[in-house]
C-alpha cells in the first residue's frame, strides 16, 4: 500500500542530473499540487520544484517562502526557498522519499495564482 500525499505537501524526491562524470541523483524538495481525491489512472503526483537558490528579481510565477514565517514553519524546509511554478513535473508516488511538511490553504491560494499565470489559465 502506498502512502497518501496531499495537495500542499512538501516532499523530497530524487532528481536526476548529468555532470561531466556521468548521471547522478540528488534529493530535492517539491510541492505537490495535484489533488489526491481525484481517481487517477496511475499512481503519479503532479509537483512543482522548490529551490533554495534565491534571486533578487522574483518572477510572477515564483513564490518565496521566507524563514520565520508561518508558511516556512509548516513547510519543513531548511532555509528560505522559492516555489517555482513554471517547473512542473509528474512523478510516480513511489519515488517520494519523505514528507517534510505542508503549506496552509492561504499559501496554496497564492501559489495557485502563480500556477495559473504559468499555465495561461484565467
Amino acid at each position: 500500500m502506498s502512502t497518501n500525499y496531499d495537495r500542499g505537501d512538501v516532499v523530497i524526491v530524487p532528481f536526476p542530473f548529468v555532470t561531466s562524470e556521468g548521471a547522478a541523483q540528488k534529493a530535492r524538495p517539491t510541492l505537490i499540487i495535484s489533488d489526491n481525491s481525484i481517481d487517477r489512472r496511475f499512481e503519479d503526483l503532479i509537483k512543482v520544484g522548490i529551490s533554495s537558490r534565491i534571486v533578487e528579481d522574483l518572477k510572477e510565477t515564483e513564490y518565496k517562502i521566507v524563514e520565520g514565517t508561518e508558511a516556512f514553519k509548516s513547510s519543513g524546509l531548511a532555509k528560505t526557498s522559492v516555489v517555482r511554478c513554471e517547473y512542473l513535473m509528474t512523478v510516480p508516488r513511489r519515488l517520494v522519499a519523505r514528507r517534510l511538511g505542508q503549506l496552509h490553504d492561504a499559501t496554496m491560494k497564492e501559489i495557485d495564482k502563480r500556477l495559473k499565470l504559468s499555465l495561461g489559465i484565467d
